[in-house]
């Protein structure tokens, strides 16, 4: 091992503090003023400091104002797709209403046909069944 591996090794290997660790660490802080909450992170007091700059607050307020008309346009045509789709689904089950009903009719017909057919019943009109 190189000998500046084994010094950091030996520099950086883990250690229990002393039992006056937490006094020590406690003396050097700074005390905390009466008045302050102590709960109270710094970046909440540097937020709220921002915000009472007038300019910042109505800048803020615009651009809240902005994201709300802006997903208010988005909800609209969100909207208005959906109840095309709605239409355009109601259109398609007509459709398939339609040419259910059309092809029973025909079905029925050829059902008909056939059976006269079988029986030797068949009609005499000559009608055929090529628009089929």
């Amino acid at each position: 091992m190189n000998p500046l591996e084994h010094e950091l090794k030996n520099a950086l290997r883990r250690q229990e503090p002393s039992a006056d660790f937490v006094e020590r660490v406690m003396a050097h802080l700074p005390p905390v003023p009466a008045g302050r909450r102590v709960e109270s992170p710094a970046w909440r007091e540097a937020l709220r400091n921002m915000f009472r700059t007038p300019a910042l607050r109505w800048a803020s307020a615009a651009a809240l104002c902005l994201a709300l008309a802006i997903s208010l346009v988005e909800y609209r045509r969100y909207e208005q797709k959906r109840r095309q789709g709605e239409l355009a689904r109601a259109q398609v089950m007509l459709a398939l209403r339609i040419a259910s009903a059309k092809f029973n009719g025909a079905l029925r017909e050829v059902k008909h046909v056939d059976e006269a057919q079988r029986d030797g019943t068949a009609p005499k009109s000559g009608r055929r069944l090529e628009h089929l």
